[in-house]
């Protein structure tokens, strides 16, 4: 053999060699497997597990009370939020301005798609513009709400980026109080949900968004129907909002109530957003039961305060949201803070977690004391 031959041998088995150890079947070995071993309880839970299939690109499913994540796909991931962006503009309006209040639309409610069908000049009240925006999804109405109630458009939305950061809403900037489609216009579906949940606690937007049909009798008379697919239609659902624009696809974000117990549900970019919807709520309403959260012996705990001894309790009756896949009983902390009570009156919290997962924290707030 010719050295030339020798060396074009051996440099094909180096190159076998190589591919072979890159690509054939991966191997474990016993510095792959866990430093905390699961025990068999939970290996067995985590077998049976099924996650629910949805076909949006973003999905995610959160406890409201709790704030636990029971389901997500793509959460964290920035995208075009379309007119899901209107329940902040819903939660900001009414913060800063009131219902009764009377605005007048501009040329600027020309906006393409105008929906409701608003003149420059006409007159409606913000509660009125409200069911527009929330129900039918009005760009125009949007519009007017903002220049109404913030003098300008700009710094309404402002406000929106404010109150964004203020709900944790991390991943999240505002251009426009509508959601049509604008660069660096985003947020995720776990902030979205995060929004939902702030609009369902505020009890005018609650009842605004849970609203089949709202008439306003005019002249000109209007007639604004909820774009929600799963209201009335799905037991226990009590509100949301709808979206679509070419970027972010269809959008839905839903709130659903059972048992005292309030879940809600986002899809980005769905092929169905009534069936995804549907899925998800099927998926949390058939595998999870709430369990009480309880604290000493009587619901409460003691702490010092300089001398004084002090006792706190739960800000709210507590309540998570647990699964048979959580492999075992729930474990339940308490974490007091150090000196007075803060702005938000809390002086602790609990803290309760499963094996596996976080299942939420709750804040403890002083009880007040009894003179003797």
């Amino acid at each position: 053999m010719s050295r030339l031959a020798c060396r074009s041998w051996l440099l094909l088995a180096l190159l076998g060699s190589l591919l072979g150890a890159g690509f054939g079947p991966p191997q474990l070995l016993e510095r792959d497997a866990s430093a905390v071993p699961l025990p068999a309880s939970q290996l067995r839970a985590l077998q049976t597990y099924k996650s629910p299939l949805v076909t949006a690109r973003a999905a995610i499913l959160v406890d409201a009370a709790s704030d636990a994540v029971l389901y997500a796909k793509n959460a964290e991931e920035r995208v075009a939020p379309a007119s899901l962006t209107k329940m902040m503009t819903a939660l900001v309006a009414l913060e800063r301005g009131r219902l009764d209040q009377r605005i007048t639309a501009s040329e600027r409610v020309r906006v393409e798609p105008v929906v409701i069908g608003l003149d420059p000049g006409e007159t409606l009240t913000l509660e009125d513009l409200l069911y527009g925006l929330l129900l039918n999804s009005g760009n125009d109405a949007a519009i007017a709400i903002a220049e109404g109630v913030g003098g300008s458009i700009e710094r309404f939305v402002a406000w929106m980026n404010e109150k964004a950061a203020a709900l944790g809403m991390q991943h999240t900037h505002f251009l426009n109080p509508h959601g049509l489609d604008m660069p660096g216009h985003y947020s995720t579906a776990e902030d979205l949900a995060r929004l939902t949940i702030a609009m369902m606690r505020n009890p005018v937007l609650a009842r605004i968004a849970g609203t089949r049909e709202h008439i306003v009798p005019g002249p000109p008379l209007y007639r604004f129907r909820n774009t929600n697919p799963l209201l009335g239609v799905y037991d226990g659902v009590n509100g949301g909002k709808t979206g679509f624009t070419d970027l972010a696809g269809r959008c839905l974000a839903v709130s659903a109530v059972r048992g005292g117990h309030q879940v809600v549900a986002v899809v980005l970019d769905s092929q169905n957003i009534a069936l995804d919807g549907q899925v998800l709520l099927d998926y949390v309403f058939g595998n999870y039961d709430w369990l009480p959260v309880t604290i000493g012996r009587d619901g409460a705990v003691a702490y010092h305060e300089g001398e004084e001894r002090r006792e706190a309790r739960l800000a709210a009756a507590a309540a998570v949201a647990v699964s048979r896949w959580d492999g075992g009983l729930p474990r339940v902390q308490v974490a007091l803070e150090q000196g007075a009570a803060g702005a938000n009156g809390r002086v602790g919290r609990v803290i309760v977690e499963a094996p596996l997962r976080h299942l939420g924290t709750f804040d403890l707030i002083p009880q007040p004391t009894v003179s003797q």
